[in-house]
């Protein structure tokens, strides 16, 4: 939306020059075809005699109205007038790259599309809005959800002028939503180093070596982790998966060690961790289970996302009293969370089951959850737009901003 009206303010700048200069020269008219064409998109432009109804002073209080509109997020508003504005001064192209803007806004994609096509027809065209028209045409392409027009848009764009920063960022995000990690990470390791950040490339080598796990490529996915973590040690997805290879491969030790790296660097992704040691199987799990908490729990004790963890681990292993005492500790200090609803619920049922469903740490269990535990909230949170997720990704799904998310 800033963009928007950033790009509105500087159109007004404009309109305003080119309101004086008409008043010296006769711009030139559209052509018929450009004409016909424009006539689909929206209102035909006044016959010559009421454009005179509109003066400059008429006009620029439309276009600043519009701007308003804008400004508060009146959308549809907005439009009206900009088309006010385009039928009296078909001429300028600016005018209709901000109604294909708005259009896409609004969520008229078809429109927009229209728009912006257009433009292209007409004549003796500057390179430069030329340009900005097939960019604003990827975008349209990229918000109605056609990922492989706009992906051959950006990359026509690309073609002509390599440099183009602002069409390669955008050819990146649709290779990742499209999940073509190699084209993504070939693309982005040629942005300007201003932009080039490490962490971003490590996750994209990381899906890359992903991937080809899927497609059974061992070699490939091992030369890609260590891609990614020789690029950002502290990948921690890159940490975890590769000791997920490492584990398909019987290498047990190894696996937990890497699982291990990944916690340290944060500890707050503890259950990633936990929900792998139920790939060791029964025997193994236990005993992996038993060694990560005795290691950690004087060191992370007053990390809440691991005392969650312990205090699963304790009820597990039938340490129902000290589990009881932790958690109260717990609830007297966070709440909120569903992980705590869920290890309330957890323990309740096995003193049930132990014939315990009357006695005093019940009762008590019972009583503090009550008093503490008011609401549920989701678990995990972007640190840069605020948006709210139930699972971990890497990702923002709202502001596509990498290694941004962060447990509540």
């Amino acid at each position: 939306m800033f963009l928007v009206c950033l790009l509105i303010f500087i159109l007004s700048l404009s309109l305003i020059f080119f309101l004086w200069l008409r008043k010296k020269i006769n711009l030139a008219r559209l052509d018929n075809a450009t004409r016909q064409t424009a006539k689909s998109s929206f209102p035909a432009p006044l016959e010559s005699n009421n454009r005179h109804e509109f003066d400059s002073s008429q006009l620029l209080q439309t276009y600043f109205r519009g701007l308003s509109y804008v400004l508060a997020n009146e959308t549809d508003k907005a439009v009206a007038e900009f088309i006010k504005v385009a039928r009296v001064n078909s001429t300028t192209a600016e005018i209709y790259l901000a109604l294909g803007q708005l259009f896409r806004n609004s969520g008229e994609m078809e429109r927009a599309i229209r728009v912006h096509r257009d433009i292209l027809l007409r004549q003796n065209l500057p390179e430069d809005i030329r340009q900005r028209t097939f960019f604003e045409i990827g975008l349209d392409y990229a918000k109605a959800g056609l990922f492989d027009r706009a992906c051959r848009t950006f990359e026509e764009i690309l073609g002509h002028n390599p440099k183009n920063h602002a069409a390669r960022l955008e050819l990146v995000s649709l290779y990742e939503k499209t999940r073509e990690w190699e084209k993504a990470l070939q693309l982005f390791e040629n942005v300007p180093s201003a932009d080039k950040h490490n962490n971003i490339i490590a996750h994209l080598h990381t899906e890359v070596a992903k991937t080809a796990i899927l497609n059974g490529d061992r070699e490939k996915a091992v030369t890609f982790f260590h891609r990614a973590l020789q690029l950002d040690e502290n990948c921690i997805d890159a940490w975890l998966h590769y000791g997920d290879l490492l584990l398909s491969d019987g290498l047990f030790e190894e696996a937990l060690a890497k699982w291990n790296k990944a916690f340290v660097l944060n500890p707050d992704l503890v259950s990633l961790l936990i929900n792998r040691f139920t790939k060791l199987g029964p025997e193994n799990q236990a005993r992996a289970e038993k060694d990560f908490f005795i290691r950690h729990a004087q060191g992370y004790s007053n990390n809440n996302h691991f005392k969650m963890a312990y205090i699963g681990w304790l009820i597990n292993s039938g340490n129902f009293e000290q589990a009881g005492e932790a958690l109260q500790e717990l609830m007297s200090k966070k709440t909120g969370d569903r992980d705590i609803f869920s290890l309330m619920q957890k323990l309740l049922t096995a003193l049930t089951q132990k014939g315990r469903g009357e006695g005093q740490l019940y009762q008590e269990l019972i009583r503090n959850f009550f008093s503490t535990q008011l609401r549920f909230e989701k678990n995990y949170r972007c640190r840069k737009c605020g948006y709210r997720l139930e699972i971990m990704l890497w990702k923002c799904p709202r502001c596509s901003t990498w290694d941004s998310i962060t447990v509540i």
